[in-house]
């Protein structure tokens, strides 16, 4: 009978999910699923345009904090690996979702977008795939592939809050 209730309640509390998920607007939702931490692989132009490195492959790590539930962006930090020079880079930035699109404003005053993407499960991790381009001229800089290793729920469990300035860590 415990069982059965317990198997009663999760069937209830994934049909209370569903519900919110279909109810709320798709760019909310799209938040929603970025928010944690993500690492993986920019490969491309993506620091040349700033002045930075030459186009090359780095190991990344990013950041998405949402500024409260179900809205659609916050704030979040990027650390980028260089694999040719080992030396790597730490940025913050505002990010927000708006008609499908995902922008960055960056600290140093960089804007990209994050267009034709997608984000999709494989076994138990969620998988976060797409291209950078400079919001400004629509020039593409890069192509990335990031898999999920923190969710909302488990980073900030777990860990304190990070803060959002340019004190690096």
């Amino acid at each position: 009978m415990k069982k059965m209730y317990a198997y009663t309640k999760m069937i209830m509390a994934m049909m209370a999910v569903m519900l919110a998920f279909t109810s709320c607007d798709e760019d909310a939702a799209l938040a929603y699923d970025l928010e944690g931490v993500w690492q993986g692989t920019i490969i491309g132009d993506y620091y040349s345009y700033r002045g930075y490195e030459v186009s090359d492959e780095y190991d990344t790590e990013i950041m998405f904090d949402q500024d409260g539930s179900w809205l659609k962006g916050g704030q979040g930090y990027e650390i980028d690996y260089n694999l040719r020079t080992h030396r790597s880079t730490k940025v913050y930035f505002r990010w927000s979702v708006k008609r499908g699109r995902i922008h960055l404003h960056y600290d140093d005053g960089a804007h990209v977008v994050i267009r034709d993407f997608e984000t999709y499960w494989v076994g138990s991790r969620m998988r976060f795939k797409g291209y950078f381009d400079d919001a400004e001229t629509g020039r593409p800089l890069a192509s990335f592939n990031l898999i999920k290793v923190d969710s909302p729920d488990d980073y900030f469990d777990s860990r304190q809050a990070p803060s959002f300035n340019n004190e690096e860590e």
